[in-house]
Order: C-alpha cells, then structure tokens, then sequence
C-alpha cells in the first residue's frame, strides 16, 4: 500500500474511531497492518480499541509492540500506562506516564493520568499540582477538573470541589458520570436541602435520562402476581466493600423457591468477597465490558422481572442503563438513600427513621419503607471481640471517610473539646492535607493543635482496634456513617449523631434507634455537643453501655438477616404485584 494510501486509511480510521465506531476503524487499522505491520499508530489504536471493549491482554500485546517502534511517542506511552493501570500494575504504570511526560511537556492527558495514580497514594500535592498543570495545558480538558474534585472532595474543601464538577459538567455535558461526581458530593454539603438535590437532581435526569426515554420498550415478563420472580442486582462493588457487606445477609437469606438471583458485576479486579457473593446467586453475569445499552440488552435477554440498582450516583454506576428500562420494575438501593432522579426506576428503599413518614423527601422515586432497619448488617469477618478501653485520656473519634469532615462538623467537635478540657480528637485522617484541615479549625477555635490525633489507612484487623482508643465515636454531619456506625457499636463504642434534613443525614437515627439508643440521636448541633460531653463524662455509665452494646447490635434489627429479607422480599413482592395490575406503567 503506497504511503499516501496508508495515510487515507489511518485518517479514515481515525475518524471512525473518534465517532465510536469502533467496528469499522478496527477493520481500517487491520488494513493497514496488513500491509506495513510496523505502522506503530495503528498498532497503537488497535491496542485502544482492545482496551476500550475490555481485551486487556490484546491490549497490551498491541501498545507495548507500538513503544518498541516508537520509543518517543508519548501517546504510546500514555495508553500502555492505562493499559497497565487497568491490570492492576500501578508501579510500570506510573512510570510509563511519568516518560509520557518528559516525552511531551504539553500532553495534558499524561499529566492528568499521573495526578489520578498519586493521588490514589495519597501524594496529593502533586497530584493537585499535575491536575492544575493538565487544566492549564488545555482548559477544555474536562478530566482534570473532575479529578481534582474528587481530590478536594476527599480533603473536605465542599465549595472547590463542586466548582470543579460543575467546570467538568460544562465541558462535557455529555458524560453522565462526571454530572455524577457532582450530585454525590452535594449530598455532603451542610448547606445543600433537599429541595436543592431535587432540582440538581432533575437537571441530571434532563439532560442524561430523557433522550433514552424513547428506547424504552413493552416488556413481555408473564404478569402472574404470585409465580417465582427474577431478580437482578446490579453493581460494581460485589467486592470488599460496604456494598457488598450490606448486601451479604440479603443474598444469604433470601428465599430460593420464590426468587431467583442474577448478579450484574461491574467488579473489574475480584476478591474473595466476590467470591463468596457468586456462591449466593444463581447466575452471575461479569459485565465490565458491557456498555449501558449492551447491559440493558443481557437484561432483558435474561427475563429479569425486577432489577435492583446498589450505586446510585456512587463510582461506575449503571444509571443509564437503568434509563433504558430493561426490567419492568426497578428500585435502587443501598449506595446512598437518597434520589437518582431516574423516572424509570419505581421506587427507593429506605425506612421510617431515614424518611420519618409524612416526609415527601423530594425524591423522583416512591419511597418504600421497611419495617425495621434500612442496613442489614454483616460483621467484619475477624472474630474481634468488643474493645477494651485502653488507658489514656478521654478520647472522641470519627474513622470516617474525611470527606465527610466538613466545616461545620469540625466546628462542633471544637465546642465539644472546649466543653471537655481534657478530652482528645481521634480522627482517620491519610495524609497531611486531611490533617492540616483539622489543625486549622482547632487553632482558629484558639484550641492547641495538640488536642487532635489521627490514623491513616489500616488494614481491617488494625482499624477495628483502633476502637479500644476511642470513648465515644462522633457521626460527622450532613453524611452521617452506615459501616463506620455499625463497625463502631460492635466493637463497643457508642455513636452521637446529629440528625438533619435529607435522609443521608439520618442514617445514625435509624441505626441507633434500632439499638435501642435514640438517645444519642441529637436535633441541633447544640444538642449533639451536649450528647456527646454527657456521655463521655458519665465513666460509670459509658463503661456499662460499652460492656452491652454488642449484644444490643446483635438483637436488634440491624443483624436480624432473615427478618431482613422477608421484609425486603415482600417489598419485592409488592412492587410486583402493582405491576402486575398495572400501576407502574411508566
């Protein structure tokens, strides 16, 4: 093929593949290999292609082929990068992006992939400054401003963060994930109500869901109200991961005449977590390669009667699919109890503490709430025994995700150290960045620096020890904890929650009302600092409540799995049937 001719048909590959159609330019750059099998740009894309359709090992194979024979392409070192990234070898990933970009100083995307691996170790620093020069190198390069918000995110800076996303939303309004990252993190802010998630909430939907309103299509599932269902729960957290140990008593417990599981997994590197949850259904589907219109199609090749999302606005979610309506009755659950904004989704689970009743809640879903508790909780799988408090001076704690650290919680926890002269602050926090945080509000409240002490990343066994330091646990506010709560009163220390206006804020009412300590359920940030300094000044008291509270978790309705599943299969149940008469027609 003369030169020039190879040049027509790379351009026209190009071109296919910049309009996805990944087919056509796959078979222009096979063309092309065929008759100059070093042509490297082609070996390069092709090896793209592989890593966009999930064929990691082709992937590989074709890029790493493509760096041989163009050692100075930075492009091809940024895609082997990737490719590595995606198989799990970080450290050959980072130095191909690092190489990427020495090769090209002005390559934006290597200085946006390199900021995500160190921020991912926690080198924050520069991973802000790579994030920053990537924005700088080309401002409509909508990557680096939702990276960097996720990075502000987890620091706690709320206000940076979403001027971040809403940066990235503008750019590429067409990525619903990015729009994602947005709506998730105002759940976190204080200053966010639910009418204000409501209306975020519909601008997502508008722009993402309604076009594929039209794609939905009559579903031919058997309306027989009491014949053994279909259904489908679909994540990409069947892995460790909280999701997945909410979810474990449910798939244990569930009743097998009456139901029949499908697992729809978007778990690109399993663990034995994953495991054991395969074990638990009766057909797995692995999906990560699957686009949302492809899903939406194993779903209803699979005759799914009801279709259950886990992630909500969470990472990797599947909403768009959801979009699509492939099952004839959807409900989301689990990530967060809040709203996806997703008319064909029915209905949300949640419970009379998360949505006391006669709360409408703002929420493009109806609301089903059980009986008992929305968590169905399953122990970390160590044996550990309630901690024993460990000398030293009183102690509060939060093991938190930091992000939930806002303003305003730190605010209360420095009344809550000035109300307690010799208590201390106990807080997860991984790096320096997180840490600086807390200092400054401690030093800006005129309290010494000192008072604060953190932990950074543990593993299992060391974290649930770190329980025996702290006396009493502080929910942060307005994302109040589900693991970390639940983690907290097995290992014997109670939790003070502040109760506040969306259902993600009331997660410490239902779990501690469950318990038997809606007591500790404060209304007011003045109230919640009383809790607190009452109970970690009553020694005699708390130590009595330490000594039981492992037992009152096990008793109660946050551990009764099979009560649990009756109940969420009757909702099941109920959601069925509607359809069946014909009330869910949407």
């Amino acid at each position: 093929m003369p030169k020039q001719s190879v040049d027509q048909a790379f351009a026209l590959a190009l071109e296919q593949h910049r309009a996805g159609r990944l087919a056509e330019a796959e078979r222009g750059y096979r063309e092309i290999l065929r008759a100059q099998p070093a042509h490297a740009d082609s070996l390069n894309l092709l090896g793209v292609i592989a890593l966009q359709t999930g064929n990691l090992s082709a992937a590989l194979t074709l890029v790493e082929r493509a760096v041989v024979l163009r050692p100075d392409a930075a492009a091809c070192r940024n895609n082997l990068g990737q490719i590595l990234e995606r198989l799990g070898r970080d450290d050959e990933a980072l130095r191909c992006y690092e190489a990427a970009v020495e090769l090209d100083t002005r390559y934006a995307e290597a200085h946006n992939n390199l900021g995500f691996l160190l921020a991912r170790r926690d080198r924050l620093a520069e991973a802000d400054a790579l994030y920053t020069k990537a924005i700088e190198l080309d401002p409509s390069y909508a990557e680096p401003y939702t990276n960097r918000g996720n990075l502000l995110k987890d620091c706690g800076e709320l206000d940076a963060a979403i001027a971040c996303y809403r940066r990235a939303v503008e750019l590429r309004p067409d990525l619903s994930a990015l729009h994602s990252n947005l709506l998730l993190t105002l759940h976190y802010h204080p200053d966010c109500s639910p009418s204000d998630l409501e209306r975020e909430h519909a601008a997502w939907a508008a722009r993402h869901v309604a076009p594929l309103a039209p794609t939905r299509q009559p579903h031919a599932n058997a309306r027989e109200p009491d014949r053994k269902l279909r259904i489908g729960y679909v994540s990409a957290d069947l892995r460790e991961h909280p999701v997945a140990r909410f979810l474990l008593p449910l798939l244990r417990e569930h009743d097998r005449q009456q139901f029949e599981l499908f697992a729809y997994s978007d778990v690109t590197k399993p663990d034995a977590v994953t495991d054991y949850l395969r074990k638990r259904v009766d057909q797995w589907r692995d999906v990560a390669t699957l686009d949302d219109e492809k899903l939406a199609e194993a779903v209803r090749a699979d005759g799914i009667d009801v279709l259950v999302d886990l992630a909500a606005h969470s990472g990797h979610n599947r909403l768009l699919t959801f979009a699509r309506k492939p099952a004839p009755v959807q409900i989301t659950y689990l990530a967060y109890c809040s709203t996806t904004g997703v008319d064909a989704i029915d209905y949300r689970v949640t419970d009379g503490f998360l949505d006391p009743p006669g709360e409408t809640g703002h929420y493009t879903e109806a609301s089903i709430r059980l009986p008992g508790c929305y968590w169905c909780y399953s122990p970390p799988p160590l044996g550990s025994p309630p901690t024993e408090r460990r000398a030293g001076p009183p102690t509060f704690g939060c093991l938190n995700a930091f992000a939930k650290v806002t303003d305003f919680t730190l605010a209360l926890w420095a009344q809550l150290l000035r109300r307690v002269p010799d208590a201390r602050l106990l807080v997860y926090a991984r790096t320096e960045a997180h840490r600086g945080r807390v200092r400054r509000a401690l030093r800006e409240a005129g309290l010494a620096e000192s008072r604060a002490a953190f932990v950074g990343y543990q593993s299992l066994a060391s974290y649930l020890v770190t329980y025996s330091e702290i006396d009493v646990a502080l929910d942060p506010h307005p994302y109040g904890g589900g693991t970390t709560t639940c983690d907290a009163l097995w290992m014997g220390v109670p939790v003070v929650s502040l109760a506040g206006r969306t259902a993600v804020s009331r997660a410490g009412s239902t779990l501690l009302s469950n318990v038997g300590l809606e007591r500790l359920v404060a209304r007011s940030g003045e109230q919640y600092v009383d809790l607190a300094a009452d109970l970690i000044r009553d020694t005699a008291g708390l130590a009595e409540l330490r000594r039981e509270l492992r037992a009152r978790l096990e008793t109660s309705a946050v551990m009764d799995a099979p009560r649990f599943a009756r109940d969420f299969e009757a909702a099941l149940r109920r959601a069925w049937v509607a359809w069946c008469e014909g009330s869910l027609e949407r």
